[in-house]
């Protein structure tokens, strides 16, 4: 767990579509669940200061939330957000067992990239490791300075992973490579396609600015 990082938050009684009034005001829903909580918590927290939160410390972070009577060791399990505004509608925090391997998607980022060929096409962003939630990992670097040439690939048997956290994600998974630019360009445009159709479904799954997220998420299972 990083020493001091803490988001603050403030119960709340507001549920269902009642919720739009606290999104007005500057305000983003959530609740506290998990194996730890014998009752779910309704929470909500500043939108600006949440933004900022979890830009800088994502999703595979434990953070101690904190709130006027309670805190606890949470992650940020899903951040719902608005298509059309990109505003965060609602926010799962997942209260683990700390003394419990967690299994959880991290964060790859590529750095010290090198004068190459052809161009670099990034395959997966994300490794699943399996650790104890203390020990997760923020995020993990990759060195490609050693993509030169095209062909040339970054494995996930080339990550160095900390200590304590075992990669669950198949070694001989494909992670980063040089590939030539018309292949690139494909892809793209492969992309491209699949995002427009995902958004149309997106638009017409999304309920009107989520006033049924909470209620949705209040009802999940425990993990």
């Amino acid at each position: 767990m990083s020493d001091g990082v803490i988001l603050r938050a403030t119960p709340r009684d507001i549920v269902g579509k009642k919720v739009k009034r606290l999104r007005r005001e500057g305000l983003v829903p959530g609740v506290v669940y998990g194996p730890v909580v014998s009752n779910n918590v309704s929470v909500s927290v500043n939108r600006r200061e949440f933004e900022k939160f979890y830009q800088q410390n994502g999703h595979s972070t434990i953070v101690s939330l904190e709130w006027d009577g309670g805190k606890q060791p949470v992650l940020i399990r899903e951040v719902q957000i608005d298509p059309v505004t990109r505003a965060p509608l609602h926010v799962d925090f997942f209260a683990p067992n700390m003394t419990v391997v967690l299994r959880q998607f991290v964060p790859i980022v590529l750095h010290n990239p090198a004068d190459h060929e052809g161009v670099l096409q990034t395959v997966q962003t994300e490794a699943e490791v399996e650790a104890l939630p203390s020990n997760l990992p923020h995020q993990l670097d990759v060195d490609i300075s050693g993509l030169v040439a095209v062909g040339d690939a970054i494995h996930f048997s080339d990550l160095t992973l900390p200590d304590n956290v075992t990669l669950i994600t198949s070694a001989e998974d494909l992670i980063a490579s040089l590939v030539p630019e018309a292949a690139e360009e494909a892809a793209e445009a492969e992309e491209a396609e699949e995002a427009e159709e995902g958004e149309g479904a997106e638009g017409e799954a999304e309920d009107a600015d989520g006033e049924d997220a909470d209620e949705v998420s209040e009802s999940r299972d425990k993990e």
